[in-house]
Order: C-alpha cells, then structure tokens, then sequence
C-alpha cells in the first residue's frame, strides 16, 4: 500500500526568499506546502489539493486584498483556516485581514518565530 500523501497547506506569496522557508521548514516536518502567485493560480491549487491551510503573506500586493483573499475563503470552505502574516507597522493590512475572515492575524517575525509550530497544527498528520 502506498503511502499517504503529507498534509498540504497553501501559501499565497510572491517572496521567493521567504518561499523558500516556508516550503522547506513544511518539508522538514513531513509536510508540504505548495505556493501561488496569483489569484487564478490560487483558485486553481484550492480546487486541486483541497488544503487543510491557507497562509497569507500581507506583502504580496494584490493577491493579499481582502476582497481575494475573501473570494478564496470561500472556494476553500469554512474549515480551511486562513493565517495571515505582514509587517508589524502595516496595521492596516492586518485589520483588513482580520475583517477578511483570517483566523489568525500576525507581525511576520511572529509567524516566522511559531513557523514550525504553525505548520504542526495546522497541517497536522491524522
């Protein structure tokens, strides 16, 4: 019997650098993260893996907009949690993210200080 594929989350970035450590820190727990671009890239990764996570990079200009990330929201389901992540100044981005329905908000040098942790739970092994 073959075995199961990780557990897959999605990152939605244009940040090749933080990518990067994204993906590899997924994969050196057993996981994997699969990453888009764009919004028609994103619909189509949501349709395709069914994530068990959506990540948020604030910095990723209009793929960040409350009103994609809202539309994407809702091709993943009301169980697929949404974590965003931007910079601690950009209080604004971070509220439109809360008001977009992400279930967690938070500076990037958080998110990067729980990055394994975050993984861990949310694209946890059954």
């Amino acid at each position: 019997m073959p075995d199961a594929p990780p557990p897959t989350g999605l990152l939605l970035s244009r940040d090749l650098m933080f990518t990067v450590k994204i993906t590899g820190t997924a994969r050196e727990l057993g996981r994997e993260v699969k990453v888009a671009g764009d919004a028609d890239r994103a619909s189509a990764l949501i349709a395709e893996l069914n994530p068990r996570a959506v990540f948020v990079d604030l910095a990723a200009g209009p793929l960040a907009a409350p009103e994609i990330v809202t539309k994407l929201r809702g091709e993943a389901g009301d169980d697929v949690p949404f974590i965003a992540f931007g910079s601690h100044v950009d209080t604004q981005a971070l509220a439109a993210a809360r008001e977009a329905g992400c279930q967690e908000v938070m500076p990037r040098s958080k998110f990067t200080m729980q990055l394994p942790d975050l993984i861990r739970r949310y694209l946890a092994v059954d």
